[in-house]
This record gives C-alpha cells, structure tokens and sequence, in this order.
C-alpha cells in the first residue's frame, strides 16, 4: 500500500512551483506507455491502485465558508470572484498565520488532494500549502496567478485515519498575495475530484468580479473535466486492441476520445498526433490545460511512445501501462519530455 503516494510525495516536495524544468534523466522508470519496469514493479503499482478501488469511494469539499473546518486568523474573509469556489475566498493581507483546513480522513491509505482558487495577475506566484500525511508535513509551492477556477491537483499522500487540519496555507510564498479558497479530498489516486462549477459556469455561489486570468479559459476547463471523467478507465494497448471509451483505452485513445466529445479529430496514434494538421507548437514553458505533451520514453533518438495532456500545475492526465488505469500525475514522472502541441480553434 501507498506505493503510488510515496512516489508522488518524494518528487513532489523537491519541485519549486508548477511549471519546471527538472531532467527526468535519472527516472529509472517511466509512468507512460514504454515504462522500462520490471514486472514485479508494475506489480507492486498496479496492487496499490487495486487495493484502493477495492474501498469505498470517499470525498470531501471544504469551502472557506465553512467555519467550523476553515481556520485562518488574521486573513482577509469576504473576497469575491465569481472563479472562486462558491463564489468567495480568503487571503492572507496581513496576517503571520497560516490558513488551515479540517479534513476527515476515513482508513489509513492513500488520497488525492485538490486546491482551488480563482487565478488573479496579483495572486501569489509560489503560495506554499502543507499537507499533513503519515510521514509528516509535506509542503508544497503553487502559483496562483494560472490554472485556477477549477479543482487543481496538489498531490497524492499516504495518511492516517483521522478529521483534524490536514492542509495548511502559508501566509507567505513568492510575490502577490496568497489565497486560500477550497479544498477537496479524495481516496485514492484512480479517483476523480468532484465535478464542481465556479458560479461564473453555473456553479453554486455567486461573486462580483471577473478576472480575464481564468474566464478566459472555460472551454480549457471543460476539457480537463472530461478528461478527469475517465480516471480509472483499464489500460489496453490500441491496436490491437478497440479504443473503447471507459473500458479499454491507451494513451492516444484516451486524448482522441476526450477532444472527439468537442468536435475535434485526432488520430489513435501518439507520432500522428504530434504531426497532426491543426495544431500549435508550445514551449513547455507556455503549457495551458488542454494541451497535448509527447515523450520519447526510450531516448531521444527514438520514436515518440506516449502522449498526455496537461491539466495544469504540473500535472497531466493519461492513460499509463505503468498503472494500468487512466491517471493524473505529476508530468515529471514521464522520461523523455519531447514536445507539446495546442489544439486550435477549442
């Protein structure tokens, strides 16, 4: 158990913020398509993702509004967005104190944590949050000026059974100010986060102000919460094997499937979707969700193996052989980093 969780924290508390350009040279395994694992290795992975599904499926929404599991002394309450869960958010002005969230963590094992705020030009570059696992306070940098309005992946943590603070927001972290909005936890790392809305799309809640940070992303958004539909989804090879939505699907499979449900055509093939008509050339510097990331798993003189597509603060959602399921995960944990092409006219 936790095999995936102590993966995932061990790399993810060394990485600076969201976007980073960490060599993935000395990654002796990758999570895409030509992993390079041992059999006992994807064994011991795909155990761990079974074991999970085998429990009951369990989530939890903590909002700033809730006053009994939000604790943040001295922070500025009231802030209002419509990009914001519920329409209403905390910063920090002022205050030394960290924001805290109460969580209830039902059996020992391993769950997905997922951050909201609603992306602002003045909101903090590198807000730090510390999550409280078995192994101790973990934290972990985000930027806050991108990728918000929407559920953002922060990580997947082994903890302990328990309903006491699990996430903490520093005050301080990089330049602008820090918020701190929602949280939302789930069991396992196969499990999608809720399907919540901002009110800016209909979600509950209201808020005043706009902020063309993240309203002008929504078809972004509504990309990435499809593709999070097929979390879990079996891995299979295509060919030979069908691309079959939801219950057989491989990497290109998966990201055909996705944009096929907005009117878009990709070929189930990772090489020809990277040379695919009707598509942009992005730096992986310049990476918005949505867009398609290649890798050449077995070395840069090789061909392109797998393709994914960034959800967003570093991580991206695909379907892995390595875990045998449809995931989201740091994008770190792919070798071989190849390229990255934007879907136009979205």
């Amino acid at each position: 158990m936790a095999v995936l969780a102590t993966l995932l924290v061990s790399i993810a508390t060394l990485a600076a913020g969201a976007q980073t350009t960490d060599s993935t040279s000395q990654l002796s395994v990758s999570q895409g398509t030509a992993t390079g694992a041992s059999e006992a290795e994807l064994r011991a992975a795909q155990r761990d993702v079974a074991e999970e599904e085998s429990l009951p499926d369990y989530s939890q929404v903590v909002d700033n509004a809730n006053s009994s599991r939000f604790d943040a002394p001295g922070w500025k309450r009231g802030g209002n967005d419509s990009w914001a869960h519920g329409g209403n958010y905390a910063s920090a002005g002022a205050s030394t104190s960290d924001a805290r969230f109460k969580l209830r963590t039902p059996t020992d094992g391993d769950y997905a944590l997922y951050v909201w705020w609603p992306a602002r030009e003045g909101n903090s570059n590198a807000a730090r949050f510390g999550v409280v696992t078995a192994g101790g306070t973990k934290w972990i940098e985000a930027n806050q000026t991108r990728d918000g309005g929407m559920w953002v992946k922060l990580g997947t943590f082994e903890m302990n059974a328990g309903d006491r603070y699990v996430v903490r927001v520093s005050p301080g972290g990089g330049s602008g100010e820090v918020i701190a909005d929602a949280v939302a936890l789930v069991r396992g790392a196969a499990s999608p986060p809720p399907d919540d809305l901002a009110p800016a799309e209909g979600g509950a809640g209201s808020g005043e102000n706009v902020y063309g940070a993240s309203s002008t992303s929504s078809e972004r958004r509504a990309v990435i919460r499809q593709g999070r539909k097929h979390i879990g989804t079996p891995y299979r090879l295509s060919p030979p094997a069908p691309c079959w939505a939801y219950v057989k699907e491989d990497c290109s499979c998966f990201t055909r499937l996705v944009y096929r449900h907005f009117g878009k055509r990709l070929p189930d093939s990772p090489i020809r979707q990277y040379w695919h008509k009707n598509r942009k050339w992005v730096a992986r510097a310049d990476l918005k969700r949505g867009d398609l990331v290649f890798f050449k798993e077995s070395g840069w003189n090789g061909t392109i193996t797998h393709v994914a597509m960034y959800s967003g603060n570093g991580y991206v959602l695909h379907a892995s052989s390595y875990y045998g399921k449809v995931v989201e995960s740091k994008m770190k944990y792919l070798k071989g980093y190849f390229g990255a092409r934007r879907v136009r006219h979205l």
